[in-house]
């Protein structure tokens, strides 16, 4: 009879995955000279276009989020980025904390609070879980697509599950990133790209830290647009790790040329079939010591 098969340490695993995709784009990017410290900051900008076109269509996880919260309930959105859950929410909860450690997303952030005259979203510079402290007590923690590159999940998980009075909330990806699947990486820097995590590696960190997740699965299918091909280098230099280097950028130029399709008004189009999103979600307190 042959022995069971070891039981899977999933804290272990999620590490390892986190660490081989980190240390394949920081080779990268040393091979230019650059490092990834300000990674978020470079990406603001590019980021910030992409949260404003999507803001016309609906988001199923806003939608989520919403059957679980109350009118006076206060929100903590860990990784908050340029605003595009804290500003949707705001209108149906008392007060959003919106938590992040890059200044140049929250400058995003404070501009459109600005703009559309919110008045109860209060911002946090920091990075979680480390900046938790600083945040106020909130009834509902959520976090969407901010936890692929952390490789201290379980304190991460922790933090949210001590921070929240009823509920926490992650969003994620149920596959790998469709700008990887569409072979951009390959293309410019002639390796098979390194995996991400996915929805069902945290739901297992979650099962082994003795808390069973709910999970709610919908699609996206938000089209991926740009004004010209120069607009959609600009906006994967970063993700795809070229920088100003004039050949890398050169192939992935040539790489988003053969997958771009004219639109109408001259704009051009990444045509995706639907994407799965994920979100994860349980009860505070459920994690065991």
């Amino acid at each position: 009879m042959s022995d069971p098969p070891a039981a899977i340490d999933y804290v272990a695993r999620w590490r390892g995955i986190v660490a081989a995709r980190r240390e394949q784009h920081d080779a990268v990017c040393a091979a230019q000279g650059r490092t990834t410290d300000d990674y978020w900051a470079r990406r603001a900008q590019s980021y910030q276009k992409f949260v404003r076109e999507s803001a016309g269509g609906s988001d199923p996880f806003v939608a989520l989020v919403r059957r679980h919260i109350e009118a006076e309930d206060v929100l903590l959105d860990v990784g908050a980025g340029t605003g595009r859950h804290s500003i949707p929410l705001a209108a149906h909860c008392k007060r959003v904390i919106a938590l992040d450690p890059s200044q140049a997303m929250l400058g995003f952030l404070r501009q459109q609070v600005a703009d559309q005259e919110i008045g109860n979203i209060e911002m946090v510079e920091g990075g979680w879980p480390d900046a938790a402290a600083e945040a106020p007590a909130a009834d509902v923690v959520f976090s969407a697509h901010v936890l692929y590159p952390i490789e201290d999940v379980e304190g991460f998980l922790r933090a949210m599950d001590a921070h929240a009075a009823r509920l926490c909330l992650l969003h994620l990806m149920a596959r790998q990133p469709w700008f990887d699947q569409i072979g951009l990486w390959e293309a410019v820097h002639g390796s098979e790209r390194m995996p991400q995590p996915t929805h069902i590696d945290v739901v297992n960190v979650l099962q082994q830290l003795g808390c069973h997740a709910n999970v709610e699965v919908a699609h996206s299918d938000v089209p991926r647009r740009f004004d010209s091909l120069d607009d959609a280098v600009e906006r994967f230099a970063e993700s795809i790790a070229v920088g100003d280097d004039g050949e890398r950028r050169q192939r992935l130029r040539a790489a988003l040329a053969e997958r771009l399709e004219p639109s109408e008004g001259g704009v051009l189009t990444l045509p995706l079939p639907r994407y799965p999103l994920a979100t994860v979600w349980w009860e505070a307190g459920a994690l065991t010591a």
